[in-house]
């Protein structure tokens, strides 16, 4: 009877098929495919090509799907883990529309779940509420690579000023095919002077 009844149940609500991907993956399976990747402005941790990142990447951007989270911190944790300075992890923020439509920002939560209790990362901070969006952007996707420079040129503000002079940042994204969003980030950060600023997509 339960067996005819979990049938029904997947019948009239089939499971999506990234969300069973997901489910199935363990935390190695993920960190397999990490290939740290230097480009023309950013640094990547992995292939987007790949069918369980690519189901990763949009369980924890759509669905805040909390196992593709810690999968996706879990890969964060193990880069991060070789680089000793201090420094502060700045996610790049949505517009509130978005946030609100969401309820979660999935990279903020991911950079969340990959320093969660990590004593050898306690050298590292995030900062949520530094940079916020000053306008909605549409989805970088479909874009050219000048529609995209375009669309998120003086997309970002400072909403805090601490003092980060001297000090390292790492500007977070989840997915970049040419790294114009982070770009943009970067550009409203640079007038606070940091030592040095690190654009870092999960994967690309």
């Amino acid at each position: 009877m339960l067996s005819l009844l979990s049938r029904l149940c997947e019948y009239v609500f089939p499971e999506r098929h990234d969300h069973k991907i997901v489910r199935q993956l363990s935390n190695n399976d993920l960190r397999l495919h990490l290939n740290p990747t230097l480009h023309e402005d950013f640094v990547s941790l992995l292939p987007f090509n790949e069918p369980s990142v690519r189901a990763t990447v949009h369980e924890a951007k759509f669905y805040g799907n909390e196992k593709a989270w810690q999968l996706l911190g879990e890969v964060l944790h193990s880069y991060l883990k070789h680089y000793p300075e201090e420094s502060i992890i700045v996610p790049i923020p949505l517009s509130s529309a978005r946030l609100k439509q969401r309820g979660f920002n999935q990279v903020e939560e991911i950079a969340r779940t990959g320093l969660k209790s990590r004593q050898n990362l306690s050298h590292y901070r995030i900062c949520s509420n530094l940079l916020y969006r000053k306008r909605d952007t549409v989805p970088q996707t479909s874009l050219s690579r000048q529609e995209r420079l375009k669309n998120v040129t003086d997309a970002f503000g400072v909403r805090d000023t601490p003092d980060i002079r001297d000090t390292h940042i790492i500007v977070l994204d989840d997915v970049a095919t040419t790294g114009a969003t982070m770009k943009a980030a970067e550009a409203s950060l640079r007038p606070l002077h940091p030592a040095s600023i690190t654009l870092l997509a999960l994967a690309h």
